[in-house]
Parts: structure tokens; sequence; C-alpha cells
């Protein structure tokens, strides 16, 4: 993303879409008298959640299991790890888990050491970037190109991508290896040398330590502490990478299929930096809901199946979704705006896969001037 060049969303409509579901919205809140944040199941859940993920950890340490049940524990801490991402440190990074806000930073930024994250580079990219500018190339990095995957279609198209609906899963594994070891650095450094970082290099100094430090207490825990306390190498290594290669699958999928799906839209701004639409509106043609009466599957990844409604209301704890989905579903059909979403899971995975697969090709006319 280019510092010199701001991307502004004006509309010649002047729609009042998203004023009036703001207020319908409100209105379910006062109406029932309930806040916008989380309530008893959320906490509980977190409870549940972060006991999934440390507890398998503590089992491994203190009766050292063999190492078939070692690896099973392993990757319980990697499905619980996921879960924490999305229904824990999501909510509170985006200052919807709780009214209090020190409790939210709290809970958001402990939540991701204990991920291996930092909290100071996740909130540029997601809350600055990503629900900013959704699907923009250059300026939503969920969509920029990762090594051989082209996520959208404006970039350049290599021989090797017309088979990354293949290998598309393999690349999706390691994103939470490369997370904890070397993105959140050169996150660090991109943001300084583009401008989205815009802070004094005094307080950057003071982050860029604290980046270092969630890093080694992270792998000191982790890494160094299984085998201090006797574990063998190969099966600690072993172990680590089982729990972020399926953590690294669950994450990126889940967050994929809400974006780089056949119904989504990928708009360019014109030469003035301007896209022709309403915030809220482009919000509705980027994003795509899934598997909505799943309520197993809405309760382990946080919501994020309700992304349309978390992508308008990113403040609002996802334990309210399935009820406000109602009232952004109607809104929208009442202003001739669309809602888009795949019934199933397996319907938005098979429509991801395509979209891979169409990327993958030549792009056409409309793709190239789109």
């Amino acid at each position: 993303m280019a510092a010199n060049a701001p991307i502004r969303f004006i509309s010649k409509d002047k729609s009042q879409f998203y004023q009036t579901l703001t207020a319908r919205v409100d209105a379910y809140f006062q109406k029932n008298g309930i806040p916008k944040y989380a309530n008893l199941s959320v906490i509980l859940k977190t409870v549940i959640l972060t006991a999934t993920y440390v507890v398998p950890f503590v089992v491994i340490l203190l009766f050292q299991p063999s190492f078939g049940w070692s690896l099973l524990l392993w990757a319980v801490m990697g499905v619980a790890m996921a879960g924490m991402g999305m229904s824990i440190m999501h909510d509170a990074n985006h200052g919807a888990y709780t009214a209090t806000p020190w409790l939210n930073t709290l809970i958001g930024e402990g939540s991701l050491i204990m991920l291996g994250g930092s909290a100071f580079n996740w909130k540029m990219q997601h809350n600055n970037l990503h629900h900013t500018f959704t699907n923009i190339v250059h300026y939503d990095e969920d969509i920029d190109d990762k090594g051989p995957l082209r996520l959208s279609p404006h970039t350049q198209v290599k021989k090797i991508h017309r088979f990354q609906w293949a290998y598309a899963l393999m690349i999706y594994s390691l994103v939470t290896l490369y997370w904890v070891t070397a993105k959140d650095f050169m996150q660090f450094a991109r943001y300084k040398r583009n401008g989205v970082n815009k802070n004094k290099p005094a307080k950057n100094t003071i982050e860029f330590i604290r980046i270092i430090g969630i890093k080694v207490l992270y792998f000191s825990v982790f890494a160094f502490l299984p085998l201090a306390v006797g574990l063998p190498f190969w099966e600690v290594l072993t172990g680590f990478m089982v729990m972020h290669l399926l953590g690294g699958i669950i994450l990126t999928v889940v967050f994929q299929l809400a974006h780089t799906v056949e119904e989504t839209v990928f708009p360019r701004p014109d030469e003035h930096g301007i896209i022709q639409n309403e915030w809220a509106i482009h919000q509705l043609q980027t994003t795509v809901n899934f598997s909505r009466r799943n309520k197993l599957l809405s309760w382990y990844v946080g919501g994020l199946n309700f992304q349309v409604e978390h992508h308008l209301f990113p403040k609002i704890c996802h334990v309210h979704y399935p009820q406000i989905a109602e009232i952004v579903q109607s809104t929208a059909q009442e202003f001739n705006v669309p809602y888009l979403e795949h019934k199933s899971l397996g319907h938005a995975l098979r429509s991801h896969f395509a979209t891979l697969q169409r990327f993958g090709k030549l792009p056409d006319l409309n793709e190239v001037i789109g």
C-alpha cells in the first residue's frame, strides 16, 4: 500500500442503506435491553478454548505421553489455537468483547501473545487495512499474492498459478508458522516504510522491543520448555509443526471463504484513488457469509461465518450476529443491495477452490479493466 495514494469511497446515489440499518440494529439492542458485547456464553467459551489450548500442553510436559498421544495433544492445541484466534482474540482486538477498553486490550493482546503474535501489527493489517479496503488489491493484505498463490484478479499471472487450487492448502498450513517467526518483523518494517504506521520513532522502538519479547516468550514456552523437561527434540519439533499446520489451515480457510469466492468483486480505484461506491455497500459486495444455520461451526469460528455482519458492525460481539443477520438481510433486500451467502460449508469451499482455479488462469478482459 502506498502512503501517498489514499482511497476514498464516493457514491453519487447517496443511499440511506447504512444509516437505516444502523438505526435498526441499535433499536434491536435497545428493545431487548442487551449490550453489544460478550455475554456469559462467550466468557464460558473463552475458558473452554483457553483450557483446550493450555491443558494438553501441561499434560505433555508433566506426563510425557507416547509419541502418538503427544501428537494428538499437539493437534488438539492447533484446533484450540485457531478457535482462540477467531473467537477471543478477534473480538477483543476489535473492541467488541467488552465495553471496557483496557479489558479488551488485556484479553486481545494477552490471547495473541499466547499465540505468538503482535496485536500492534494485527490491528494495522486487519482493523485499519482489511476492514477499510476489503478486496482492493495492494491495500487489503489478505488478498495480496502469497508466494505461489494468486488471490486477486488484478495481479500478474504466473504459470505455477494454474495449479494453485491443488497446492493452496499446503500454503495455508504455513501461515501461522510464518506469523510467529517472520511476519511480524516484516510487517513492522513495511508499515513504517509505506506510512501505514504513523507513530513517532520512540513509540516504534518500544513496539519493536515488545515484538521481540513476544517471540522470545512464545518460543521459550512452546519450544524450549518441552526440551528442558527432557522431551526429544524431534518429538517437540514434530508436535509444534502439527499444531501450526493444522491451526494455519483452519484460520486461513475460514477467512478466505469470506472474500475469495465466486460471488465477490475486487474493485479498483480510479486514477484519483476513488471507489465509486459507498463503503457499506462495498462491504456487501466483497464479503460472503457461509453456513449461517450451523450452530456448532458458528460457535467454533467465533461468528466468522457471519462475515457480512462482522464487516458492517465490527464492534458488535459475534454472539449477536445470528440475530442481527435477519435485520441486515431484510434491509439489504429493501434497498436492493446484495446479501451474499453460501448455505453450507461445502458450497463455500467449492466456490473458493473454483475461484483459485479461475485466478490461476489468464484474466479475461473484464478482469483486466475491472
